[in-house]
């Protein structure tokens, strides 16, 4: 990998965001730097997706469309510089589809396609990324689109890649969660509620304290609505 070391420094701010405030601001700044010496380097494009992102799980709910969607350009951009890159394709399927869950499936249908595409392409390139992070991806668009005639949706598929992604995240929240949300369409409850009780008894994540408590919250949330 080139710039690696930088790579691996930029890597550690976003991963200690939750530590100082001005860790994704160190990033974001040296990632832009480091853009403007080598315009082809697809991951500085992808970790700037992904901060992004990161900001606009944080946002409030009238700033979040702004946040996914310039994680959206700057992952389309990476793609753009350097279309094997799999940081810019992961991170570009994760904002296109959180921009488009923000703006309601039905409203954006033609991002099912691309969300498609590249996740599976992703899944080609390294189906294990961000704790099954393709697979996730994969899953939760089969889980939350229309079904045919109208879209792709398919529980069945959705099921097949969500336990994937559990296979190689299975301490990451997400995984749990959305997987309960999936039984919880199905009419699962059962199952549902395995992984949401998972969740709530979970210890939280060294540096990521903040993010997890919000997925407790969630699960208990849909918990109690079983």
């Amino acid at each position: 990998m080139e710039h690696e070391k930088i790579y691996e420094r930029v890597r550690q701010l976003i991963d200690k965001r939750e530590l100082d405030e001005d860790n994704m601001e160190m990033a974001h700044e040296e990632l832009a730097e480091l853009i403007e010496e080598d315009e082809n380097c697809g991951w500085a494009y992808g970790l700037l997706a992904e901060i992004y992102y990161w900001m606009g799980e944080t946002a409030e709910a009238e700033d979040k469309l702004f946040y996914y969607d310039k994680g959206v350009e700057w992952g389309e951009a990476g793609v753009e510089a350097d279309a094997e890159s799999l940081e810019a394709n992961f991170w570009l399927s994760v904002n296109w589809g959180s921009y488009g869950n923000e703006k309601g499936i039905m409203k954006s249908l033609s991002l099912i396609k691309p969300i498609k595409e590249t996740s599976e392409k992703c899944i080609r390139m390294d189906e294990s990324y961000f704790y099954g992070g393709p697979h996730r991806v994969l899953g939760r668009l089969y889980n939350k689109a229309p079904g045919f005639p109208i879209s792709i949706g398919d529980n069945k598929k959705a099921t097949k890649h969500l336990n994937k992604a559990l296979e190689f995240g299975p301490k990451f929240y997400l995984n749990h969660l959305f997987l309960a949300e999936l039984y919880i369409s199905d009419r699962k409850k059962d199952k549902a509620r395995e992984h949401l009780e998972w969740i709530l008894e979970a210890e939280l994540n060294e540096n990521h304290e903040e993010e997890d408590a919000v997925y407790k919250e969630d699960a208990e949330r849909l918990l109690n609505d079983l």
